[in-house]
């Protein structure tokens, strides 16, 4: 566990005396701070559980079909991908180059963090708090939910079209994310949000309402889970999105609201600012949405870099110092709740560089499909 915590200081310390300086830090080194961060990920052994058991059996699946040249639109193809076939097709390119899972993991984790490191570098002036914030919400998911999380790095190289109001290639990016995970398509609403500064007391009337239809189950009627089938064991997951009432994605969402609450006179009336509240709002509305359904925390993944926008312009101000600090202390409780709860799926941390397996033995015992990777992780290369 310790060695997450580590990672998470060390990002802290960076981004909070990256304030004190004035410029930008180089993209260069900071790029390569963001692939070291996927690069940890990425080598990891499996952690994360099922769910990249699941993605690797699919991927050895694909890429067997087309080793014995069945063609990228075969038979595999279709069964998985059909409706996500721009991740299907991101298997098949890595497939043609190995059929090895971990090096497939390590690849796509790669092109996730790139991704998101252009996005955070872009998007703000200070990257590290950006990229201080994605670790709180976002982190560990990149190690499961391999589809979503692409899918939301996608979503936000379409953003500075949203702002430039720039229909067909906000949507067109919009079409690639929803084929990567089918979940994205919710993004269309974000375009038909007016660029305005709300009143507040607007906000949270529209924020109440939400609140009241996820309550009543409204949000629980759609799903956004993009399961794939035609494997057994993702007959386990059929039910993944039905959940109780989740108070968590409440107190998080009004959490939030609060804090945009206290500092709403410092948003800015251009054209960017109002497009990442937008974001942000819709970040805290989904979740209120959703509070009765398993698929909101996934979702909202997508509003994520509303709140990096907002809350690293807010506190990039000299008088926000006592601000930096709270929120500092506010992402390592998000980021050590996740840790904590996923103990037994990430600890003890073990690369692919060793032999035997990590995690939980009955995610093991269940969901292993070919024991030789216990023997020696590259025997397939």
């Amino acid at each position: 566990m310790y060695i997450y915590i580590l990672l998470f200081i060390i990002t802290a310390v960076i981004a909070i005396r990256q304030f004190e300086k004035r410029g930008k830090v180089s993209p260069y080194v900071f790029g390569l701070y963001v692939l070291s961060v996927g690069a940890f990920v990425g080598i990891s052994d499996m952690l994360g559980g099922y769910d990249r058991y699941i993605y690797a059996e699919v991927f050895t699946a694909i890429s067997n079909s087309v080793s014995r040249g069945e063609g990228i639109l075969n038979e595999a193809f279709l069964r998985f991908f059909s409706k996500e076939p721009a991740y299907g097709l991101t298997n098949v390119l890595i497939g043609l180059i190995t059929p090895n899972r971990y090096i497939f993991i390590f690849i796509y984790t790669l092109l996730m963090y790139a991704i998101y490191g252009i996005c955070f570098y872009r998007y703000t002036e200070k990257p590290y708090f950006a990229l201080l914030i994605f670790m709180s919400l976002m982190f560990f998911f990149t190690f499961t939910y391999l589809r979503q999380v692409l899918a939301a790095g996608i979503v936000w190289l379409s953003l500075p079209y949203y702002t430039q109001r720039k229909k067909w290639k906000y949507l067109a990016i919009i079409a690639l994310a929803t084929m990567t995970h089918n979940s994205a398509i919710i993004m269309v609403v974000l375009y038909f949000i007016p660029l305005r500064k709300w009143k507040f007391s607007q906000i949270m009337l529209v924020m109440i309402m939400l609140l009241g239809l996820g309550l009543v189950g409204v949000g629980g009627m759609f799903t956004f889970a993009g399961d794939m089938t035609g494997f057994e064991n993702f007959s386990d997951h059929a039910g993944s999105a039905e959940a109780g009432f989740r108070y968590e994605y409440v107190l998080e969402s009004f959490v939030f609201l609060f804090l945009l609450y206290q500092n709403y006179q410092l948003i800015k009336k251009n054209k960017e600012s109002l497009s990442y509240l937008n974001l942000y709002l819709m970040f805290c509305g989904i979740l209120l949405f959703f509070c009765k359904s398993g698929d909101g925390g996934r979702i909202s993944w997508y509003g994520v870099m509303g709140l990096i926008f907002i809350l690293t312009q807010i506190c990039k101000l000299q008088s926000r110092i006592g601000l930096r600090l709270f929120l500092t202390i506010m992402l390592f409780g998000l980021f050590f709740r996740v840790l904590d709860a996923w103990e037994f799926n990430m600890c003890p941390y073990k690369t692919f560089f060793t032999p035997g397996h990590t995690g939980s033995e009955w995610i093991y015992e269940k969901y292993e499909y070919d024991t030789n990777y216990d023997v020696n992780k590259f025997y397939n290369l």
